[in-house]
């Protein structure tokens, strides 16, 4: 049997529309359309062709296709399809970015599948788009019940190809009669991240930013000392910088990670901010036999490694101060979005003429929200952030060169060799993997989103609702909606609070057997000998003192704990509540010595008088049966609702 010809694939002549189209541009040739959408293009006439070439190719080359393949009505459909993405930019105000998602893993995957499946009508509208749809949100609920895909995934496939099918044919509710899978969606949005660890971030950044201005805009010399916080608990807070491949080692990458290195650069001292020495290193070479034969290696490596530091001191724009000077670039980006808490989306679009005038005291940039319908906003940078506006605006130039760019913050490509572009997700992602991450391998995930949730965070703290949603360009219904709420972080520091204010009152608190005559009588046990007159019993207590319910008089000065089951039972459901609240090395850290005192002053009760018994029969009714304190009760109950308690 003979086997099927192979196709031959032929190219053919293509013509580059951008989007969106102008009002007067016409597509005569549909079939030799490529979409250039942002800096992204896409072969949207080869879908033409029943029959195209799955090879790899290079930017803005067009797909090959089976000329023989041509679909006769489809160049008439490719022209709608390409109208309706314009009109989702110009009239629905969706961004490039969007639009691009559209194209890319949406209408092309699409039409590769009815194609290959047999639905080559599938852009021609009525009961040939339902049936194609519905073969395709069919086959999608298959590989989502194979888990190849989760339900995000399956909703974008789903929902993209209805949005441009029903724009492109004119059809409504192509998803009427399939099933649909709800996305679990978080109720209060991302979790901003724990203070200390977003000030850590933003001390970091300041300090990348600052430290590499410096080196590239006063052209400091090689090697360079770079200046770090002191938060980072090093025993000397710097890093030195060389201008080659691996231009910075931490203390935690010296030696140990260095043996085992492809490329150790044992010329080069990260430690101390200088070349070796022949004889320091020299035994790294045991591949050569004689010793004067590694001597000699190693001598040879150490004058290349100056050569190298030379040139790269002698050039104003050579490729490593490029680059640093890139990471200096996407620092101060981490830091725009601490100082105006702006959406990435917004971010993108921000244009400027490179220059501010001196006078301006809060400089506004113009911007478009997307996700708002293509609403003109205005970001307003606070006056304590324009001096680092005004170092990133001379930053900006030295990267851009002879080039001209019409946004704030731009790409120039992997290894910083292409013309500029707008940024995308990877500007942030690159500075915390390959640099936040090596400098403190603790340091959380800091995203735009992430970012974005801390300053609202704060702002909700420390303002009311109305100013929180005039920083974020937000309604105020949107703001209580996403981040009114609080977030796990807050209810652990709140919990450690809680518990330090409970070992400050352990401290404080004097023991009786019996009330004190002419004391008032409390509800929680104990009793107040200056019933009216409350005394904060520490400066961070989370409650303020009052006279008017038990909780109140917890954090007070005045209030006698008694040698009864009551207060024995309120410091054993302490201890309790502690345990339990323990998931990792810092809890234990913070919270076993509370939960020492705890036990130290369940003992003080059980020393008067015949309260022994009492302590003992409290104690294992806490922690076996879990009969808490009604406050202690409800505080366990809520860590259990939020998922801290498991």
């Amino acid at each position: 049997m003979n086997k099927p010809a192979e196709p031959i694939f032929s190219t053919r002549p293509t013509v580059i529309f951008e989007l969106p189209l102008g009002k007067n541009t016409r597509i005569l040739r549909p079939e030799q359309a490529i979409l250039k959408i942002g800096d992204k293009y896409h072969d949207l006439g080869a879908f033409c062709y029943a029959i195209r070439s799955d090879k790899h190719r290079k930017r803005r080359q067009p797909r090959e296709v089976v000329i023989g393949s041509f679909l006769k009505r489809r160049p008439k459909q490719v022209q709608q399809l390409i109208k309706a993405l314009s009109r989702f930019v110009t009239d629905g105000g969706r961004s490039l970015s969007t639009i691009d998602s559209y194209v890319g893993v949406g209408i092309k995957t699409f039409l590769d599948w009815a194609d290959a499946n047999g639905f080559h009508d599938c852009l021609s509208g009525g009961g040939a788009t339902r049936n194609a749809y519905a073969g395709w949100a069919k086959e999608n609920l298959e590989r989502y019940d194979r888990q190849e895909f989760g339900e995000k995934t399956l909703h974008h496939r789903n929902y993209y190809i209805r949005d441009l099918l029903e724009a492109t044919t004119g059809l409504e509710d192509l998803h009427r009669g399939i099933r649909l899978i709800k996305i679990p969606g978080k109720p209060n949005g991302t979790d901003p991240l724990a203070p200390y660890d977003f000030a850590h971030g933003v001390a970091i950044n300041h300090a990348l930013f600052d430290g590499l201005c410096d080196l590239v805009l006063k052209q400091r010399p090689f090697p360079y000392k770079l200046l770090l916080p002191t938060t980072l608990n090093w025993e000397e807070n710097h890093l030195w910088l060389f201008p080659l491949k691996i231009w910075r080692r931490t203390p935690h990458q010296q030696k140990a990670e260095r043996e085992k290195s492809n490329t150790p650069y044992w010329a080069y001292d990260y430690a101390t901010g200088r070349l070796s020495t022949p004889e320091e290193i020299s035994h790294h070479y045991s591949i050569w036999k004689y010793p004067s034969e590694r001597h000699k290696i190693a001598k040879k490596l150490i004058a290349n490694a100056q050569s190298r530091i030379n040139k790269a001191n002698n050039d104003s724009r050579d490729p490593m101060r490029i680059m640093l000077g890139m990471i200096a670039h996407n620092a101060f980006l981490f830091l725009f979005f601490c100082n105006t808490g702006s959406n990435e989306s917004v971010v993108r679009e921000i244009e400027t003429s490179g220059e501010i005038d001196a006078a301006t005291l809060n400089q506004q940039f113009r911007s478009i929200k997307f996700r708002a319908g293509g609403k003109q906003i205005m970001i307003t940078v606070p006056v304590t952030f324009m001096t680092s506006l005004r170092r990133f605006m001379e930053l900006r130039q030295y990267l851009l060169g002879d080039s001209s760019f019409p946004y704030l913050f731009f790409t120039l490509g992997i290894k910083n060799t292409k013309p500029p572009g707008q940024f995308g997700s990877a500007a942030l992602e690159s500075l915390f993997n390959n640099v936040l991450r090596t400098i403190d391998p603790q340091l959380p995930r800091m995203g735009s989103r992430k970012i974005r949730a801390s300053v609202a965070d704060w702002y909700q703290r420390h303002h009311d609702a109305s100013i929180t949603a005039k920083v974020l360009q937000n309604s105020e219904r949107t703001v209580q909606k996403h981040y009114d709420a609080g977030s796990t972080i807050d209810h652990h520091d709140e919990m450690s609070l809680f518990l330090y204010s409970v070992s400050e009152s352990a401290k404080r608190q004097r023991v009786t057997q019996n009330k004190v005559a002419g004391t008032h009588p409390l509800e929680e046990g104990g009793c107040c000998d200056s019933f009216g007159h409350p005394e904060t019993l520490a400066d961070n207590a989370p409650v303020k003192p009052d006279c008017k319910t038990g909780q109140g008089c917890l954090f007070c000065a005045h209030r006698v704990l008694t040698a009864s089951e009551e207060d024995a039972r309120k410091v054993a459901s302490a201890a309790f509540v502690m345990e339990q609240v323990i998931l990792g090395p810092k809890h234990e850290e913070a919270l076993r010595p509370l939960i020492l005192k705890c036990d130290n002053d369940l003992k003080k009760i059980a020393d008067f008088g015949n309260c022994s018994v009492i302590v003992e029969r409290v104690r294992k009714d806490v922690f076996q049966n879990g009969n808490l304190t009604p406050f202690f009760a409800d505080k366990f109950q809520l860590f259990l609702d939020l998922g801290i308690i498991v």
